[in-house]
């Protein structure tokens, strides 16, 4: 799979993803500083963008060149991000959508370092099921950018997740006040992985979930006598699919509607991904929030 081509590229190169935390840094970036009354030494200049402030246009380079750029100052700090992908077996679930919840996932990961990496903030990228698969650290450079997409291109479904081991582990890449972006299907205790990405919030990170499912699993789109075999365990179930499906729809209302609400309540950044959905269009509500 080939994950942005410049089409897809020209459609989410707009968007700013901008979080409501002052985060730490030392690279001149979009964000506010932590350091309040800091000298505002002019540092360099950065292209002009969608959304930015234009109080800080440089009008005599704009009269020069007929271009857009801001002037950028010392105690402006960057933002650093760390992007973790469910690549347990049950990502690689893909019904009749023609795309895995891996391979959505995996999209997703790779705007958000696109647009990430492209406002000059850092971003570290790693895959986990039993542990990490791999971890690559945060670098701010666009060229981090291809070593990230060749990870994620290789990446195929592992075995059982470990949620929650793997997220209390986590922590030890995690140096500075960050950005923890979740992109999983959150198949697990959900009062372990609530309790896990709470901890997060508490030690002052902004933490936002992709809850990526595919329609199927919501919908229960099957009839008739069907076996169901799950894609981590192996185990089978054979039923009549017509006699469960009310039970397993509530069922699984209630599982999403207890990340929601729980999440909510935390003020950490919930937001359900069905894999028949645009990547653009559901970035552009998320991050326009």
């Amino acid at each position: 799979m080939k994950l942005l081509d410049p089409v897809e590229l020209s459609r989410i190169s707009n968007l700013r993803l901008k979080v409501n935390l002052v985060v730490e840094g030392v690279l001149a970036g979009l964000h506010s500083s932590p350091y309040r009354g800091h000298s505002q030494e002019f540092a360099q200049h950065r292209e002009y963008a969608p959304g930015d402030d234009p109080r800080y246009l440089d009008w005599k380079i704009l009269g020069r060149t007929e271009k857009l750029f801001l002037k950028q100052f010392q105690d402006e700090t960057n933002l650093r991000a760390h992007i973790l992908l469910d690549s347990s077996a049950s990502m690689g679930f893909k019904g009749s959508s023609g795309i895995s919840k891996l391979d959505f996932g995996k999209l997703v990961a790779a705007s958000l370092t696109y647009l990430l990496l492209r406002q000059e903030d850092a971003v570290s990228v790693s895959a986990f099921a039993e542990k990490l698969s791999f971890y690559i650290p945060p670098r701010h450079q666009l060229s981090h950018m291809p070593l990230i997409f060749e990870k994620l291109e290789t990446l195929s479904p592992g075995d059982e997740t470990s949620f929650v081991s793997v997220l209390r582990d986590f922590g030890k890449h995690i140096k500075k006040r960050s950005l923890l972006v979740i992109i999983s299907d959150l198949m697990g205790d959900a009062g372990e992985i609530i309790k896990a990405l709470k901890y997060y919030k508490f030690r002052h990170h902004e933490v936002m979930v992709f809850h990526v499912l595919n329609r199927g699993e919501l919908d229960f789109a099957y009839s008739g006598e069907t076996v169901f075999r799950d894609l981590e365990s192996a185990a089978e179930l054979f039923c009549d699919a017509d006699e469960i499906a009310d039970s397993y729809r509530k069922i699984v209302s209630a599982f999403v509607e207890t990340f929601k609400s729980a999440f909510r309540k935390s003020g950490i950044t919930y937001n359900l991904c069905l894999t028949d959905s645009a990547v653009e269009t559901l970035l552009a509500r998320i991050l326009k929030q």
